[in-house]
This record gives structure tokens, sequence and C-alpha cells, in this order.
């Protein structure tokens, strides 16, 4: 997983770098998880975890929602980056990331095509797809995790701030916390890779009310460069 560059690195680059609350590293787990003894329980136990599949479904049931972001990425060498913004989801296929911080970046897609803006580089994207994303947590978001997909192995209550949380494997990837709050709703994701490297991603301010299409549609300002990453099989045919 690529991160954020300093804008003197950003000056001549060509492919997406996406934080995001998703993958850090590209160790595959498979062979190193392999010895491990899992621990299930049951999802729809009273006693382990009986709100998280209600939560799940009411995640699944929203056509779309929009929420302010504040993410802390933490290394195994000590260091530490912080991004915050605001994201807004609309079923089927449309999703909006605003970063704010470190520094202004647009990541949209309409359900056709996917942009990448940075408007201090004044440059625009057109994307396939965003290959640095774990796709686990986009489903997620886009309400397309099922519950048979699902195994949980741990979970914990924070009394002070009344979060549910719930450490889970969707299908084959690595393990990820899934914090609710007391109503229902997702407010964080917590995942560390194997290397000791944690990404944290905090909502709030969540609105559940399906944003407008509007919002996710993007038409590159005049004097912006846009460059075509678009794979050949996917770009439209030119007329001989």
């Amino acid at each position: 997983m690529g991160l954020f560059k300093d804008k003197a690195d950003r000056a001549g680059k060509l492919l997406v770098s996406l934080p995001l609350l998703f993958c850090i590293g590209t160790v595959n787990p498979s062979s190193l998880m392999a010895a491990s003894v899992k621990q299930e329980w049951e999802i729809d136990s009273s006693q382990k975890g009986g709100g998280f599949s209600t939560n799940i479904r009411k995640l699944a049931d929203l056509s779309g929602f929009q929420c302010s972001f504040d993410q802390l990425m933490t290394f195994a060498d000590g260091g530490a980056k912080h991004y915050a913004g605001s994201l807004a989801i609309l079923k089927p296929g449309r999703f909006r990331w605003q970063y704010r911080l470190p520094y202004d970046q647009l990541y949209i897609g309409d359900g056709q095509v996917i942009w990448h803006y940075e408007p201090d580089l004044m440059q625009a994207e057109r994307l396939t797809d965003l290959e640095t994303v774990n796709p686990v947590v986009m489903q997620l978001l886009a309400g397309h995790v099922k519950l048979s997909d699902i195994t949980m192995q741990e979970q914990r209550f924070d009394s002070t701030q009344e979060i549910h949380s719930y450490k889970v494997h969707v299908a084959d990837a690595p393990p990820v916390w899934l914090g609710f709050s007391k109503a229902g709703h997702l407010v964080s994701i917590d995942r560390e890779d194997l290397l000791g490297n944690r990404n944290l991603m905090t909502l709030t301010g969540c609105s559940y009310v399906a944003p407008s299409e509007k919002l996710f549609s993007f038409t590159p300002p005049a004097g912006v460069e846009v460059l075509d990453l678009r794979s050949a099989e996917v770009l439209p045919l030119r007329a001989e």
C-alpha cells in the first residue's frame, strides 16, 4: 500500500496513492497465519455480540450516507500520519472522499468513472479502479458484506463512549475491529497489519439521508491537466 507523499514528491506522480482506511503494507497473510488457532464466536449469540448482525443489516439497508472522518496511521517504526476530511456513499457504486488534511484532494466515483483530483497540482486523473483500496472495507461501507462472510473473533465495550467493538474476519481478509455506537451506527474501523502498522478511522457527524447524485459528478476545472490512467480494455472505442 502506498501512502500520501510530501508535495515535493507528488509533482511528477502518475499513480494513485490512497490511504483512506485501508491496507498498510503488502504482506500476504496466508502463510503467516496458517498455524494460528481461530477462536470464533457466534454472531447472533445474545451474550456474544448479539447486536452485531442488526448493525450490519442496518448498514446494508442504507441507500447512502455522509460523514466526517479522522484517520490516524501509526507505524511500527514509531512514525505516524494524520488525515481528515469527509466521505459520502450513494448506492449503487457512487462514492466521494474529500481530504482536507494534510492537503486537499478528492476521489470521486459516479458508478462509471473514478476521478482523482489534486487542486494544488492542477491535475486530475481518470482511473479504472482504486487498486490500493481494501475491497472488503469498501464493500462494508457500500453495504455489500453478508453475514455469511463474517467470522467474529472477539468483542469489547467502551463504557465511557458507549461503543461496542467487534474483531471480525470478512471472507479471507485480515481481521478488522468495527466499532458501533449505542444507536447501532458504524463509528470506527481499526486495522493492524502483520508488520504492526495500525490504521484507525473514526466517523463523526454522520447523516443517514441519501446524498444527492450531484455530489458524485465531477468536471475538471479549466486549466487542469487531465491524465487518463484507465486500462485499455475500458477506454471507449475511437471511430476510424
